[in-house]
């Protein structure tokens, strides 16, 4: 028996190893009963009575009115308790200033990287109310210029300057409007009972509204190349991200990424346009698929094919760039049918 012990040791490691372990879990098990019985000073400090406050003159306990009491008699000068309590939490001295609305027109600068949605959201209006103060937004609302002036509106609606045979009610029908909301704009100063206006004048037309108008550039006229036609299954023209949705005034995506980046046929069909434009896009490649569907590629920093000839879905046919009327590198990405603009997320996988 004595040779199994010392001998035969290796045998017995399992038994020595539950052994060891079982100790170790009660020896655990003991010091957590014994921290357990331990009275801590932080618990002990939750224990006090708040009440308990004695001051340096006097050694009569009194309760927290009587302190408080006793110290604004004294013109607020300390008093030093003889035992210690946990600190009420005080008030935050922060004031809430809540939003108002701005009393007049103003007039923002465009900078680097803005859009007229980041715009809008910054006033709190509708980027149609930005789009209809401003004419020159108006014909290229997604295409806004480093340091261009924009009149923002203190409220949603229209712009309107008056004209020689312009009325107040033939305004309002212009834009859908109410004629009283009209009158009643104060930002207007039309004075009664006649309300009369005077050809230059600008009037606000409150919740007023326009029609969308779509750009257009002139198409190719040459041959078309044989057998061309997309599928109709569009893919990214660019690797990016969105740096402005569509909506009501920007009828396609805005693909931010550097210049220089490809940018590559969205689906097979021929070159309609490639070049300069005079509308805002900059250069401009424009694709006609041969089915009823085409798309734009805009701002451009260089463009690699020309009018008429015939690409491929995934061929690079351009590069990302920020030209005519654009705040930064991106690509301005269309797509119509019928000459409609149509939403692109609608058609991209």
């Amino acid at each position: 028996m004595t040779w199994r012990w010392s001998g035969d040791w290796r045998g017995l490691r399992p038994l020595l190893m539950r052994a060891t372990a079982h100790l170790a879990l009660i020896m655990v098990a003991g010091i957590v009963l014994l921290m357990s019985s331990v009275n801590w000073p932080v618990m002990a400090a939750h224990s006090l009575a708040p009440a308990r406050l004695t001051f340096a003159q006097s050694t009569t306990p009194q309760s927290a009115d009587a302190a408080l009491a006793e110290v604004r008699a004294n013109n607020g000068q300390p008093f030093q308790p003889s035992i210690w309590r946990p600190l009420d939490r005080q008030a935050m001295p922060h004031t809430i200033i809540p939003e108002r609305p701005r009393l007049g027109i103003v007039t923002y600068t465009v900078q680097a990287g803005d859009t007229v949605q980041s715009i809008a959201a910054m006033y709190g209006l509708d980027p149609t109310t930005i789009l209809w103060s401003n004419p020159a937004v108006e014909d290229a609302p997604d295409l806004l210029r480093i340091g261009q002036e924009v009149v923002i509106l203190p409220v949603d609606g229209v712009y309107h300057t008056v004209g020689e045979s312009d009325t107040l009610a033939s305004i309002a029908d212009k834009y859908d409007a109410d004629l009283a909301a009209i009158i009643a704009c104060e930002y207007n100063g039309l004075q009664g009972p006649d309300y009369a206006i005077t050809p230059g004048m600008r009037l606000i037309v409150p919740g007023g509204s326009k029609p969308y108008v779509p750009r257009v550039v002139t198409s190719y006229t040459g041959p078309v190349p044989e057998g061309v036609q997309g599928s109709g299954l569009f893919q990214w023209p660019v690797l990016g991200y969105i740096s402005q949705d569509y909506w009501y005034g920007h009828r396609a995506i805005d693909i931010g990424a550097p210049t220089g980046t490809a940018v590559v046929a969205a689906d097979d069909g021929f070159v309609s346009f490639a070049g300069w434009t005079d509308v805002g896009y900059g250069y401009l490649v424009v694709i006609d698929h041969a089915n009823g569907f085409s798309t734009y590629y805009a701002h451009l920093s260089a463009f690699y094919v020309s009018a008429g000839q015939a690409v491929s879905r995934g061929q690079v046919i351009a590069a990302v760039g920020s030209t005519g009327h654009s705040t930064g590198p991106h690509l301005h990405f269309e797509i119509r049918y019928g000459g409609v603009p149509q939403h692109p997320r609608a058609y991209l996988p």
